[in-house]
């Protein structure tokens, strides 16, 4: 039997990831996975949900396509047809992953794991059905060794306990993700990113959404003028968003609320209700006992290097309960990778956190970089509404702003909600990361005219020389 560098508990972004540097860098991988190669962002989160999001901007763009001067006299969403290109990309992205650790000769089991001590697996095989909700075990139980074992077991959609997961017509994002039929209404318990990409997706489809938010207002761990921003433009589309209200009961699709301002209770019927106020690492708390692993119910505790308090073994991903976007992951994975191949004595791969770029895929989009400050003494705050970039105005997408915070001539933080901004906003990453200083970049020409261009504009702006557009 093969003896490991390292096995891996999971194939999504941070588990195949790590399974791939090791390779590059001359180790043997396992990977284990119970469930579909790719993880929760391939089969149940990112990919399907930016397909559906690609649809539902194509139906919008249909819908105003008069004001292109391009009539069409109606049009109809194929729901059943939208599924099905959602299910064909899930399964091609699956097959490329697949595809990439073949190629990097990643040894891959398909089963239930086990960690029995450190350095050793026990591997109960399987195969899945069609849709991966049920795993068939073969009989067959397999041991595995290695020198590391890395956890990146993912997480789960966090359900509360008043609530009867296994009533029709209560939904997770899993759920919801594999749907092949349009539900009349939907309502979302959680206005927070899950809450808000799925109102855009089906509200832009036809389906009349309401959100219930517990807290003042939707994605209240954004800037304010985020908040409403994005409010304004979803209210106009027909979504209905009750902050301050407190779900208190779902049953049979009837889900009934409390104004935590005024005390009123509110009934709301829908057929389906989506549950997202957030989602919880995977813990195998027996397994992490045995082992005498550190962990909550958060997850797997780790230092900046990956470590558990363990010797050989790892965490990465959802799993560490440090952050659930992917490209974290994918990070962390990279980081305890080389960190495994490192030789005796060579300083180890420090992960960092200061530079997250997070985005959110509503129609604008929403994307912020870096930590805004809670002392604005010193601290320049400029906003720059996308109205005055002149692709923009061709293009007519002219909702949304680009808003700084700058220091000593350097930016602390930025955020922007407007069209394709995940796209424009790298550049200001890296010069948070960087530290750089905003004249640099405002002297470098920007093509013109571009989305990316309006950063430019706010930078000259912040230095009060911004030639192309008065506020």
């Amino acid at each position: 039997m093969t003896h490991y560098k390292a096995i891996i508990m999971g194939g999504g972004p941070s588990g195949h990831s790590a399974a791939v540097r090791i390779s590059q860098l001359g180790g043997k991988v396992a990977l284990v996975e119970r469930d579909f190669i790719g993880g929760i962002c391939t089969n149940w989160g990112c990919t399907p949900s930016k397909s559906m999001i690609e649809s539902a901007k194509i139906a919008k763009t249909v819908a105003e396509s008069g004001k292109y001067g391009v009539k069409v006299n109606s049009y109809e969403v194929d729901f059943p047809a939208v599924a099905k290109r959602r299910d064909q990309v899930v399964a091609n992205t699956r097959e490329f992953i697949t595809d990439l650790l073949k190629h990097h000769q990643v040894d891959i089991f398909q089963g239930e794991g086990e960690i029995v001590a450190p350095g050793k697996m026990l591997v109960r095989k399987g195969k899945l059905d069609k849709d991966g909700e049920t795993m068939h075990y073969d009989g067959e139980t397999v041991e595995l060794t290695g020198d590391n074992i890395i956890i990146s077991t993912g997480s789960q959609p966090l359900i509360p306990p008043f609530i009867d997961a296994k009533d029709p017509s209560v939904v997770s994002s899993n759920r919801l993700i594999s749907i092949n039929k349009l539900p009349e209404s939907l309502t979302i318990v959680g206005g927070g990113v899950i809450g808000l990409e799925f109102a855009t997706i089906f509200s832009n489809m036809g389906s009349k959404v309401t959100i219930v938010e517990f807290l003042d207002r939707a994605l209240a761990l954004m800037d304010p003028d985020i908040s409403a921003e994005i409010t304004r433009i979803l209210e106009a589309k027909g979504v209905r968003i009750l902050t301050a209200h407190k779900c208190l009961s779902l049953e049979k699709g009837v889900m009934k609320a409390e104004d935590m301002r005024s005390g009123k209770i509110v009934e709301i019927a829908a057929p389906m209700s989506l549950i997202a106020i957030g989602r919880n690492a995977v813990v195998h708390e027996a397994t992490y006992q045995k082992l005498g692993l550190q962990f909550t119910r958060k997850g797997v505790g780790v230092d900046d290097y990956q470590r558990t308090n363990v010797p050989g073994i790892w965490a990465v991903g959802d799993a560490t309960g440090r952050s659930i976007l992917a490209h974290v992951g994918i990070q962390q994975g990279i980081v305890a990778a080389e960190n495994i191949m490192k030789a005796a004595g060579e300083p180890l791969r420090k992960m960092d956190y200061e530079v997250i770029p997070a985005v959110i895929y509503t129609m604008p989009e929403i994307v912020g970089v870096g930590t805004v400050p809670q002392d604005l003494n010193d601290v320049k705050v400029v906003k720059v509404p996308f109205a005055i970039n002149l692709r923009a105005g061709i293009e007519d997408y002219p909702d949304g702003f680009v808003k700084m915070w700058i220091k000593d001539n350097k930016i602390l933080a930025s955020q922007a909600i407007g069209h394709n901004v995940s796209e424009i906003m790298q550049e200001v990453a890296n010069m948070i990361a960087l530290k750089t200083n905003i004249e640099d970049v405002s002297e470098i020409i920007h093509a013109h005219p571009t989305f990316a261009e309006i950063i430019r504009s706010t930078l000259d702006y912040a230095l009060d020389k911004a030639v192309d557009f008065y506020l």
